[in-house]
């Protein structure tokens, strides 16, 4: 009985198959079964593999670190304005000025 089975390849990998498939005169399915059969007797035959890093699952793992860097820069952002804004706060209410230097001189001569 055949079954049928879904799942999601990287662009790479599918250009690879569809190289394979043109190399042999196969259809893509067709090619598929023979990777995945000459996989399973290489595996049985006792060959060593290596699971190769998929450009996808790199993808998505750099895209949760992006995601933590923002999350990160946010935050700092958040904090540095806090601190601008304390900062701008404090000047603006300690740094009233001395009353002869916030007057324009002809300001005193009126009296």
């Amino acid at each position: 009985m055949v079954m049928r089975c879904s799942f999601a390849l990287d662009p790479d990998l599918m250009e690879q198959i569809d190289q394979f498939a043109r190399d042999h005169a196969f259809e893509r399915n067709e090619a598929i079964l023979e990777l995945i059969e000459a996989g399973l007797a290489s595996r049985e035959a006792g060959a060593a593999t290596v699971r190769q890093p998929r450009t996808s699952e790199e993808l998505n793992r750099l895209q949760q670190e992006l995601e933590g860097v923002k999350a990160v820069l946010t935050e700092l952002r958040n904090e540095v304005r806090l601190v601008h804004h304390t900062i701008e706060t404090d000047w603006n209410n300690e740094a009233k000025g001395v009353p002869f230097q916030t007057k324009h001189p002809w300001e005193f001569w009126r009296k």
